[in-house]
């Protein structure tokens, strides 16, 4: 009886093991997706790599394991020579790098215990010789190549249960760490344009929760499983629908969220969320929304509020995500650089990342400021030197040399702000720190090289009028400009060209990446279905190519009409003006492929429009994904973009063959700015003619003086 009962038993144990993994998932990862190069070289007698493997609270993981290739000098000493994998500081695996098997494929199992929530340091550190003594800490054969496009991190999990707290919002259901993109369906009551508005914020908000991850968004009138859902809508909407999924909520009696597993039928789905933003009517609504965007820590820990009040704070025109206001000295801790230490003599480079506004006019002859306070070692030679590189740009060097080391405070650095671009900006600090080596062969001493930047160090940057010259569809990829001109949106409109789910999506993948570029939500968007011939700001226009008006497609870069005018470049000049020759033809847009577009808007000078567009709704949501895609992003420009919709490799072809028109502070700028603006020369011409004018005066007033006087002294002497 009791064999009978083990054999009984362990069918029942092998059944709840695999039960545990049925539902696991497979990510799998390649290392180069995190870091800007598909080969790292680790150089000299020691160098580390280290990668930052993003855990999310969501997931909890069962197994990892780590693929990779790497190839060494066969210079090397294979009794001195290691390969070190280190997991969150913690040794998993060591490798002789052999001169007589330089290529080596290894496969690694991580212990998934050494893994936490949030982000994870994966390190490959080398010790490298090819001597036993007397070495050059440097030598060229002092290397071993990472081949990180073929090695991969293969990431076994299941998903956590949801906590129903509306806590849960920020760092648990909408986290930035989730891979390898959010996906989020929302669900409207209608597609009215006020609530279209509403689910619009949103859907900006969540996309800012998601920080600079891509998230893609759909839309329908119905909860999409497997992943989490948000349902946007009045009261009487909500209640009734979720009644008939067999759930009853309290009554709503004013703006209200609640967070829930998601209903799926019989039973709920516990991994995956149903968030509720609703209220009695659309007002409600929108502060519920409004209120969902600003939770960002751990309260409320319920699972439902009514919203009585919520107060926003004044914003400021330019007032994105890290960008600088002329005149104001920023510290680099108040830029995310806190106190840095460079260690040794192979260390990595760190970097300050900051935004210039992207209509800023950046002027010859002004400079702007940097001041470092630094500290640095003792006992270093004296041609180590602190290098600062401004866009991957070598601009300065600063020399260490005093042998007995030294804490240095506002050390002035003055950077032509010509070396600086419009939108997003790299300062970058690449320390070379040498020992000191007095004789042959003498061995080195390392720890006393160190240098620290602190905190307080800063930088500020002059005065710079705001105008510039458009189309150029690159600052509309880099910020979000001009319809984040101000951070929420104000004085923007989205032009629904119909209320097909697909449009609406579009939209809403577009106003999500443009959040995630600006840094804050846009509360202050508007949508309207209706050809906005009254509005006097900037408009985004969305939809497919047989419902765009005909006053907007004979404006458009190609012109959209029956008869199309299509703009073919000619000859590249070296000032990279384009020869343009147009081509009329009887010809519609293909299918798998979309147009992003701007040119100045026909309802306002100054203003812009920005036309999204394809032959279908279908395609045009495709558009919208293909945007979400970073190198996409970084090959739009110009006016004019035809985006070949194959995933994961998109085509794009940027033009730019459009009208020019001007944009400054408000959105106009006069026709003498304009002038100034593309005819810099035309200051020394004024400051000339206005010399001229002054000097030509005095010579006619001194002249008539002089004579004045002569005649005076006539007079006098005849008079005698």
């Amino acid at each position: 009886m009791k064999t009978k009962s083990v054999l009984a038993f362990i069918p029942m144990c092998l059944c709840m093991f695999f039960l545990q993994f049925a539902d696991a998932e497979v990510m799998k990862i390649p290392l180069y997706k995190l870091a800007p190069v598909k080969a790292l070289d680790l150089k000299c007698l020691g160098a580390t790599a280290e990668f930052s493997i993003a855990i999310p609270e969501r997931w909890k993981l069962s197994k990892a394991v780590l693929d990779f290739s790497y190839t060494n000098s066969t210079a090397l000493l294979a009794s001195r020579s290691r390969m070190v994998v280190k997991l969150n500081g913690f040794p998993v695996e060591q490798f002789t790098l052999t001169p007589q098997f330089p290529d080596k494929n290894a496969k690694i199992v991580l212990p998934e215990l050494l893994f936490e929530p949030g982000y994870n340091r994966l390190t490959f550190e080398v010790a490298q010789h090819y001597a036993n003594e007397c070495e050059d800490i440097c030598a060229k054969e002092l290397w071993t190549t990472l081949r990180l496009d073929q090695a991969f991190l293969e990431l076994e999990y299941t998903l956590r249960p949801i906590p129903q707290k509306l806590s849960s919002l920020d760092k648990f259901l909408f986290d930035p760490k989730l891979l390898p993109y959010g996906e989020i369906n929302i669900v409207v009551s209608s597609t009215k344009e006020d609530m279209v508005t509403n689910a619009g914020i949103v859907a900006s908000s969540i996309a800012k929760k998601f920080d600079y991850k891509k998230v893609v968004f759909t839309v329908s009138q119905e909860i999409k499983p497997g992943v989490d859902n948000v349902i946007v809508g009045e009261s009487s909407f909500v209640t009734d629908y979720l009644k008939q999924k067999g759930i009853t909520l309290t009554e709503i009696k004013g703006p209200f969220l609640k967070v829930m597993n998601l209903p799926t039928g019989e039973k709920e789905d516990a991994q995956h969320a149903l968030l509720i933003i609703s209220g009695k009517n659309a007002d409600h609504v929108k502060l519920a929304a409004e209120t969902m965007a600003i939770i960002s820590y751990p309260y409320p820990d319920d699972s439902e509020t009514t919203i009585l009040e919520l107060t926003l704070p004044d914003i400021t025109l330019y007032g994105g995500r890290q960008t600088i206001v002329p005149n104001k000295q920023y510290t680099f801790k108040t830029m995310d650089f806190t106190d840095f230490t460079f260690i040794g003599f192979n260390s990595m480079s760190k970097s300050v990342s900051f935004r210039l506004s992207p209509d800023f006019f950046i002027k010859p002859n002004q400079y702007a400021e940097v001041f470092l306070t630094y500290s640095y070692g003792a006992g270093m030679r004296s041609d180590s030197v602190l290098n600062i590189l401004i866009n991957n740009v070598s601009v300065s060097a600063i020399r260490l040399d005093n042998p007995s080391g030294g804490i240095i405070e506002d050390y002035r650095i003055n950077i032509p702000t010509h070396m600086f671009k419009v939108g997003a900006n790299l300062l970058t600090f690449v320390p070379v720190l040498v020992p000191s080596v007095t004789k042959n062969c003498e061995l080195p001493q390392f720890r006393n090289l160190f240098l620290t930047i602190f905190g307080k160090s800063s930088m500020k940057f002059p005065a710079m009028p705001h105008i510039v010259d458009l189309p150029k569809l690159e600052l509309f990829m880099s910020s979000g400009f001009p319809i984040t001109r101000w951070p929420d949106g104000y004085e923007s409109l989205i032009y629904l060209t119909n209320n097909n789910f697909d449009t609406i999506a579009s939209a809403f993948n577009l106003i999500g990446f443009i959040t995630q570029k600006n840094g804050y939500p846009l509360f202050a968007t508007q949508f309207t279905y209706t050809n906005p011939k009254t509005w006097k700001g900037d408009i985004m226009v969305i939809g497919d190519v047989g419902t765009i008006p005909e006053n907007i497609k004979e404006i458009t870069p190609i012109k959209l009409t029956a008869k199309s005018v299509i703009p073919y470049p000619i000859v590249k000049s070296w000032g990279d003006e384009i020869t343009i020759a147009l081509s009329k033809q009887m010809v519609n847009m293909s299918e798998n492929k979309g147009a992003l577009m701007e040119f100045e808007s026909p309802y306002a000078q100054g203003k812009t429009a920005i036309l999204l567009t394809a032959a279908a709704t279908k395609d045009v949501f495709k558009v919208s994904e293909a945007l979400l895609d970073s190198n996409v992003q970084g090959d739009c420009k110009g006016d004019l973009n035809i985006i070949d919709l194959t995933p994961p490799d998109y085509k794009v072809i940027s033009l730019s063959t459009g009208k020019k028109y001007f944009s400054g502070k408000t959105g106009v700028t006069s026709r003498l700015d304009a002038y100034l603006y593309v005819y810099p020369w035309l200051y020394y011409v004024a400051i000339g003619l206005a010399v001229t004018v002054i000097g030509s005066t005095l010579y006619v007033i001194l002249k008539a003086y002089r004579k004045r006087r002569l005649n005076v002294g006539k007079n006098s002497d005849s008079s005698s």
